[in-house]
């Protein structure tokens, strides 16, 4: 129940952040018009050289608001798109160099030799789970002085 309401509560933000950035673009885009109107004004005979002024800085605020929109636009595909591809598992692999004796790994509780499979990794800490006894435990790496 948790994970539909995160799921609609993220698409109705979704949404609304795209219905933002589409008006964002709007206004921009009207605003780019009409400070290019007052610069092309400003050089006609009845024009002012004050409108020169305002133009580039009417113009220059709907760039920034493109620049804003197509950003949220573009924040919002690359977040849709992580949440799609689900989870990333990451593996790690230890190339050890030279001659290496490894030790056989043994169940604390019944003595028993583990193998791969009984060892897993979860949030950085090394968990070990017996398939003889059903122990599980977490595996802590002593100070080597």
């Amino acid at each position: 129940m948790s994970n539909e309401r995160t799921t609609r509560d993220k698409s109705t933000s979704y949404t609304l952040l795209t219905i933002l950035s589409i008006l964002g673009l709007i206004v921009a885009c009207i605003l780019i018009f009409f400070g290019v109107l007052f610069i092309w004004g400003a050089f006609s005979p009845e024009g002012d050289t004050g409108w020169v002024t305002i133009g580039i800085v009417t113009a220059g605020i709907g760039l920034v608001l493109v620049a804003v929109g197509v950003g949220m636009l573009l924040y919002i595909r690359s977040r849709k798109a992580k949440e799609e591809a689900g989870p990333q598992e990451i593996i790690q692999k230890i190339d050890l160099t030279g001659d290496v004796d490894l030790e056989k790994l043994k169940c604390r509780n019944c003595g028993a030799e583990l193998d791969q499979e009984s060892i897993t990794v979860k949030e950085g800490a090394i968990f070990v789970s017996c398939p003889y006894c059903g122990t599980s435990y977490q595996m802590v790496e002593e100070p080597k002085w």
